[in-house]
């Protein structure tokens, strides 16, 4: 596997490039000698991808549906605990959606390879109960109320009422409470399959690690 290496002068830093035969696109930047290691697994998926085509045919979902997948996707099949697992490794866990995209992360000092198998790994399992998309129901209409009682947050969602007057953006990242109690395990299964295809995401690690190593896992 042939990776390009670009150095940046002015940073010192050198990053590793590469397109794995899946599709996935990998970034490393090796930094001899740090204790910390992080990595990101990216879909080019956000709360503005309500529309979209997929396997020919026309697809509308409902606002809030990236950041909803966001928070299902930690749910593994046999009652899997995903930070749980993070944590016994010594690394901690977390994710985020915006407009344009989901990043799920880890930082670690060690068992950096266990923990990088375990991101690729929970992210590229779509495991959508009734359950499950019940209980996320509730946890992200309180993330809502939350933002509601934020006056940056509201501030910043009626500006862009204000400004888009057909713009996907006009929504809320979490959406709102009336359109997350249309979203169902097959929703978020289409989504899933519709945008957490390799040639769709970035995986970028930083950190003392080898560039190599990392696409060997990634290909695995």
């Amino acid at each position: 596997l042939t990776m390009e290496k670009i150095f940046y002068e002015q940073l010192d830093e050198t990053l590793f490039s590469t397109k794995l035969p899946n599709g996935l696109t990998v970034h490393v930047v090796p930094r001899k000698n740090f204790s910390k290691k992080l990595a990101y697994l990216v879909t080019d998926f956000g709360a503005i991808h309500t529309e979209f085509t997929f396997e020919g045919q026309q697809h509308t979902m409902p606002a809030g549906i990236a950041h909803y997948l966001e928070h299902t996707l930690f749910h593994m099949p046999e009652e899997r605990d995903v930070s749980a697992e993070f944590a016994a490794l010594g690394a901690i866990t977390n994710a985020f959606t915006s407009y344009d995209m989901t990043a799920y992360y880890f930082s670690c000092t060690q068992n950096f390879p266990e923990s990088l198998q375990l991101l690729l790994e929970f992210v590229s399992t779509p495991y959508f109960t009734e359950e499950s998309v019940q209980k996320e129901q509730g946890i992200i209409g309180q993330e809502i109320g939350m933002n509601e009682d934020n006056p940056d947050t509201r501030i910043f969602e009626d500006l862009m009422l204000a400004v888009y007057e057909n713009h996907p953006i006009r929504n809320p990242i979490l959406g709102t409470v009336e359109s997350i109690a249309k979203i169902t395990p097959k929703v978020l299964e289409t989504a899933h399959k519709a945008f957490y295809r390799p040639e769709n995401m970035l995986l970028c690690v930083v950190g003392d690690v080898d560039e190599e190593s990392v696409c060997r896992i990634a290909e695995e």
